[in-house]
C-alpha cells in the first residue's frame, strides 16, 4: 500500500484530491514508519495556499454509520522536528446528503470536530473541538493542551445520537483520559466519511500522522476487535506451471514462455489486428443515440442460430433551458443490436425501457450522469439513479441459476450487479461495491470459479489498476492495488480500463492505454496472465492502434472494446470497438466537454485477427527448432496452427531426458506444409500417440513456417 492512491484500499478513499487542480502538498502512506506495523497515513502543508487532504470511508458492505458508534485513532503531527500547526483538520467525521433532483450530492458534518493548533519553537499543539451547530455551535479552544509533536496520542470518540452527545477520551495509548462531554454536531446523520488533514486553499496549515483507525459498534461483553485490516497491495507472483503440463482440446498459444522450455533461431512475432474494411459497422443513427455509440456492453454469437447479439452504450446530451436540466447532462443508455453477419446490424424494437413516450427502442437499461436520478427520466423506476449503464457484459452459461447467467456492472450506488436469463430484461441485485472509479470492468475465472475485476483507480497520482475478487459474484474483497506504468512506458502514460476474458488456456486482457501527453488519445494493448492477479505485459506496442488523425478518420483519438471474449468467425476472432473522432480531453474529460448537437464523434467497428493469432513462433530459411516443457497428451491426436505454406513443420516427441521416441522422430513426422489453422500431426509408422501417462517433450522444427498453437483431439 506504500505511496497508494486509491478509492478505497484500507478504507482510504483517496490521498490528496485526484480530480481537483491546484497547490497540493505531501499525501502519502508511508514506507517504515507508523505507531503499530510498518505504515500510517500522512498528510502535509508548509503554506496556507496548498490542500493536503486524505478521505476514508466505510466499507460498502459494512452497518450503516449510526447509532452508537465508537471512533478511535492515534496521532501524532511529526516524527522529529516540529511544526507550525492552525486549524488542522484532525478528525472531522461527515455525512453524505442528497438535497434535490439535480443538485450533486454534498458532504454535511456529522459528529464533532477535532482541529490541532501548535507551535514550531515549543513543539507541542493543543486540540480546538468544534460542537453544535446552527446557533449552537461553537468552537472550544484548548479541550486538550501541551501535547507533543512527536509523540503518539490516542483519541477515543464514544458517539450517542439518542442523547446527541459525543463523550472524548485522549492521552498516550493506554493511558487514555476522560475529556468531557460535547454536543454532537448532527446526531440524525449516519457516518459515511472521515476527513483528515487540509482541505482547504486558506488558514489551514500544519502535517499530520494517523494509524489504528477503528470505527464500529460498542463491543459486547468479552468479545474480540477484528484484527486490522491486511495489506491492500496484491503482491502476487506470476504462477508456474505443475510439470507435466497436460495437453487437451484446449490449445496451447505462445504468447508467454508456460509450456516452452527451450528455442533456438526461434523469433516470436507479435500481430496487431485488422481492421475490417468495413467499418464502421454500428453508428448512432436514434435519437435515444445521441452522437455517439460506444464500448462497453459485450459481444456473443449464439451457438444454435449463429447470430450475432451484440450490447453497446450510447450517451445522449439532454439541452434545455435550467433549473431542468444542466446544459451539460447526458443520459447513458445500454442497447441491444442483432446481425446474421455480423456486419448489418438491426436494432430490434424491444418494448422494455420508455423513451419520450415510447418503448419501441432497443434500450435495454437507462441512465444519467448525473449522480442524483431525476424520476420522470427514467423508466422503469428500479433505473432510477445509474450514473453509467453497463460497464461490461459477462455471460457464465455454466451458472445453475438460469436469472442470472448474464451479468452485468452499472455504476449505481458505486457499482451495482444486474442480472437476467436472456440479456435484454434485466434485474438490480444490489451494490456489490464503490471501491473504484469509471473505467472498472469485471470477468470470470472459469479455473479457479471465481469472478475477479479491475478497478479503476488512482496510484502515484495517475490512473492504475486495482484487483478485486468474488466467490459468487455478489460478495466482493475490497480493492487490491495490482497494476500501474513502468520504466517502459511513456511517463505520461495512464492505465485507463483493463477488459478481460479466458481464452483456451489462458487469460487474455486489452489495455487501454492513455497517452495522455502529448495527444491525449488512448488505443489497445494485449496483456496475459495464467492467473488474473498477475499480468504480463511483455508486449507495448499497439494491439489495436488509432487511426489516422490527419485523415480524419472516424477512429483517430480514442479504442475502446465493447468488451470480450471475441466472436469466432470463421478461422478469425472478430473484436468489436468503439472509435472516435474526439480525444479524451475533448470528448468528455470531467464533464467539462459536450460535441455540438449533430455532430457525431462515435461508432463501432470490427478488429479482425486470425484464430489464436495474438503471437507467433516463426523461423527463416535456415530452420529452427522450439521445445516444450514436459506434458501429457491427453488425447490420440495432436493438432497444431501453423502457416508453413512457404516451408514445413516437423514435429519430434521426445523423453524427459531429450531423446527422440522411436517411431515419432523428426524424421518420421510427416512435413505440415499449409496454411491452416488445424492440421493433424502424422506419423509415418504410427497410428497414435503415446498414452496419457507417459511424460513427454514436443519439439517443432520450422523451416520458412509461424506456429501459432497447438492442443489434442
Amino acid at each position: 500500500m506504500d505511496h497508494l492512491i486509491g478509492p478505497l484500499n484500507a478504507g482510504v478513499r483517496w490521498l490528496g484530491e485526484p480530480h481537483v487542480q491546484g497547490d497540493f502538498g505531501l499525501t502519502q502512506v508511508t514506507a517504515g514508519f507508523a505507531f503499530q506495523g510498518r505504515r500510517a497515513l500522512h498528510a502535509q502543508t508548509t503554506r496556507a495556499a496548498q490542500r493536503s487532504q486524505i478521505k476514508l470511508a466505510k466499507r460498502h458492505d459494512a452497518p450503516a454509520g449510526e447509532g452508537v458508534i465508537v471512533a478511535e485513532f492515534v496521532f501524532r503531527p511529526v516524527r522529529s522536528k516540529p511544526v507550525r500547526l492552525s486549524n488542522w483538520i484532525v478528525w472531522r467525521m461527515l455525512s453524505t446528503v442528497s438535497p434535490g433532483p439535480l443538485s450533486p450530492r454534498e458532504e454535511d458534518p456529522a459528529s464533532v470536530e477535532l482541529q490541532a493548533s501548535g507551535s514550531a519553537a515549543r513543539g507541542t499543539y493543543s486540540i480546538d473541538l468544534i460542537e453544535g451547530h446552527g446557533r449552537t455551535q461553537r468552537t472550544r479552544r484548548g479541550v486538550l493542551r501541551g501535547l507533543k509533536q512527536n509523540r503518539w496520542t490516542r483519541f477515543v470518540l464514544l458517539r450517542d445520537p439518542s442523547a446527541g452527545v459525543v463523550q472524548l477520551w485522549a492521552g498516550a495509548p493506554d493511558s487514555e483520559q476522560f475529556n468531557g462531554t460535547f454536543q454532537d454536531r448532527y446526531p440524525q446523520r449516519p457516518v459515511n466519511y472521515v476527513i483528515l488533514g487540509d482541505d482547504s486553499s486558506t488558514a489551514i496549515v500544519g502535517s499530520g500522522y494517523w494509524d489504528d483507525i477503528r470505527i464500529g459498534g460498542v463491543l459486547r461483553h468479552k468479545s474480540q476487535l477484528r484484527p486490522p485490516e491486511p495489506s491492500p497491495v496484491l503482491g502476487f507472483k506470476a504462477r508456474k506451471p505443475v510439470l507435466p503440463i497436460a495437453v487437451t482440446s484446449a490449445r496451447q498459444l505462445f504468447i508467454d514462455d508456460w509450456v516452452i522450455s527451450s528455442t533456438r533461431s526461434i523469433k516470436r512475432t507479435f500481430h496487431p489486428m485488422q481492421k475490417h474494411p468495413a467499418n464502421p459497422v454500428i453508428v448512432a443513427d436514434k435519437p435515444w443515440e445521441g452522437a455517439a455509440v460506444l464500448g462497453g456492453g459485450g459481444t456473443l454469437r449464439d451457438e444454435k442460430t449463429g447470430q450475432f447479439r451484440l450490447w453497446y452504450k450510447a450517451h445522449h446530451p439532454i439541452y434545455g433551458p435550467p433549473p431542468k436540466y444542466p446544459t451539460k447532462m447526458r443520459r447513458s443508455f445500454a442497447c441491444y443490436a442483432v446481425s446474421d453477419d455480423g456486419i448489418k446490424w438491426d436494432k430490434p424494437k424491444l418494448g422494455v425501457v420508455q423513451y419520450q413516450g415510447n418503448k419501441a427502442n432497443n434500450i435495454v437499461l437507462a441512465a444519467s450522469d448525473h449522480s442524483v436520478a431525476v424520476q420522470e427520466m427514467f423508466e422503469p423506476p428500479r433505473t432510477a439513479g445509474i450514473i453509467r449503464a453497463m460497464n461490461v457484459l459477462v455471460y457464465v452459461p455454466s451458472e445453475p441459476d438460469p436469472q442470472r447467467r448474464y451479468v452485468t456492472l452499472v455504476r449505481m450506488r458505486g457499482f451495482s450487479i444486474f442480472t437476467s436469463p436472456d440479456g435484454i430484461h434485466w434485474t438490480d441485485r444490489g451494490r456489490i461495491f464503490d471501491q473504484a472509479y469509471d473505467a472498472t470492468s469485471i470477468s470470470y475465472d472459469p479455473v479457479r470459479r471465481v469472478y475477479y475485476g479491475s478497478a479503476k483507480i488512482k496510484a502515484h497520482g495517475r490512473r492504475a489498476r486495482g484487483y478485486i475478487e468474488s466467490p459468487d459474484g455478489v460478495h466482493w474483497s475490497d480493492t487490491a492495488y495490482q497494476l500501474d506504468i513502468d520504466e517502459r512506458d511513456h511517463p505520461a502514460d495512464q492505465m485507463y480500463q483493463l477488459s478481460t476474458w479466458h481464452y483456451e488456456t489462458l487469460h487474455l486482457g486489452l489495455l487501454r492505454l492513455y497517452h495522455h501527453e502529448p495527444e491525449h488519445r488512448l488505443d489497445l494493448q494485449l496483456v496475459s496472465a495464467r492467473d488474473p492477479r498477475h499480468w504480463d505485459r511483455r508486449y507495448r506496442q499497439p494491439i489495436l492502434a488509432c487511426g489516422d488523425r490527419a485523415s480524419n478518420e472516424w477512429d483517430w483519438a480514442n479504442q475502446s472494446i465493447v468488451c470480450p471474449p471475441p466472436v469466432r468467425v470463421g478461422n478469425e476472432l472478430w473484436f468489436y470497438y468503439s472509435g472516435r473522432t474526439r480525444d479524451h480531453l475533448q470528448c468528455d474529460y470531467l464533464g467539462r466537454y459536450m460535441p455540438p448537437v449533430g455532430q457525431p464523434w462515435g461508432a463501432i467497428g470490427i478488429a479482425r485477427l486470425r484464430l489464436d493469432g495474438f503471437v507467433s513462433a516463426d523461423a527463416g530459411p535456415s530452420g529452427g527448432v522450439l521445445e516444450t516443457k514436459a506434458l501429457t497428451l491427453t488425447q490420440p491426436s495432436l493438432r497444431v496452427n501453423a502457416d508453413a505454406s512457404h516451408g514445413e513443420v516437423r514435429v519430434e516427441l521426445a523423453d524427459l531426458h531429450g531423446k527422440p521416441i522411436a517411431g515419432y522422430t523428426a524424421k518420421d513426422a510427416v512435413p505440415l506444409t499449409k496454411d491452416s489453422v488445424s492440421q493433424k500431426v502424422r506419423f509415418r509408422a504410427r497410428k497414435l500417440l503415446p498414452t496419457p501417462d507417459t511424460p513427454i517433450k514436443i519439439r517443432f522444427y520450422l523451416n520458412n513456417a509461424s506456429l501459432y498453437s497447438f492442443w489434442t483431439a
